[in-house]
């Protein structure tokens, strides 16, 4: 397709305003980025049209920081937009519909509508399973999402063997298994199995630790800590507690990605 030098212009325009909302991204201003991105889409609309996949992206970009805003029916619009142009450019199984459904996922769960939520989760995983390899990093997201989901609609049993059968494809350096295992040890616990969800809490702490995920750490410390007083082990829980707290401010003073799982980025 050949652009007239207006419609060259419009989309030079989108995409140096997409790099700027990125920028704002980087230090959380999700305001000025919902309105950057806004701009952007409006630009690429006026250069290449409405239906053109890179404006469904656009569209999914700012659904996403809608979420952030807690705009979660603009998120919603925002994504089935999104999806209604890749369903048409692409086809309704394509792996972009997939991510798109899974960012959905997480603004239903950030709303609490865990039973949206799985309806939702469960479309993306069934593309993402038809499309990616299972130790692919949005794969992986979604297994851990749909556990979750799950563990918030009080079904532990069905949250654990997603979890069982996930951990294959992630106890390996480059698997997120201690994210995984920071799960499970929730899941163990809301089960009443103390000695199942200490051994899981002991895992991914040392897995936290050795991937110097500092803020993650403090937070599965911290939840720790509270474990142990439930245990009547107050001496240990105090100890713990107070190693959350330092492992909290070397987090917060930290630049490192806050992403769960970084270390899946090899495999996307």
């Amino acid at each position: 397709m050949t652009l007239s030098a207006t419609a060259m212009k419009n989309l030079s325009e989108s995409e140096w305003t997409v790099d700027k909302a990125k920028q704002y991204l980087k230090v959380n201003n999700f305001t000025v980025a919902e309105q950057l991105f806004t701009e952007a889409i409006n630009h690429r609309k006026d250069a290449v049209g409405a239906e053109d996949p890179g404006v469904a992206e656009l569209l999914d970009q700012l659904g996403e920081v809608k979420v952030e805003l807690n705009k979660y029916d603009e998120a919603i619009e925002c994504f089935e937009s999104a999806n209604k142009i890749f369903e048409k450019v692409y086809y309704a199984g394509h792996f972009k519909v997939g991510l798109v459904y899974s960012h959905l996922t997480t603004c239903y769960i950030h709303e609490g509508n865990f039973e949206k939520a799985l309806e939702v989760c469960l479309k993306a995983q069934d593309i993402f399973g038809k499309t990616l390899s299972g130790e692919h990093r949005m794969a992986l997201e979604a297994v851990y999402k749909l556990a979750t989901i799950y563990r918030q609609l009080k079904n532990a049993p069905e949250a654990l063997k997603i979890l069982t059968k996930a951990k294959k494809n992630v106890e390996t350096p480059l698997g997120p298994n201690e994210e995984f295992a920071y799960l499970e040890a929730l899941l163990q616990e809301d089960e009443g199995k103390p000695e199942l969800a200490d051994k899981c809490y002991r895992d991914a702490i040392a897995g936290f630790k050795q991937r110097r995920a500092f803020k993650r750490l403090g937070q599965c410390l911290h939840r720790y800590s509270e474990f142990l007083k439930k245990q009547d082990k107050n001496s240990e829980a105090e100890k713990i507690l107070s190693q959350a707290e330092q492992y909290k401010l070397i987090g917060e003073s930290s630049s490192r990605n806050d992403d769960i799982f970084p270390s899946t980025l090899l495999r996307a």
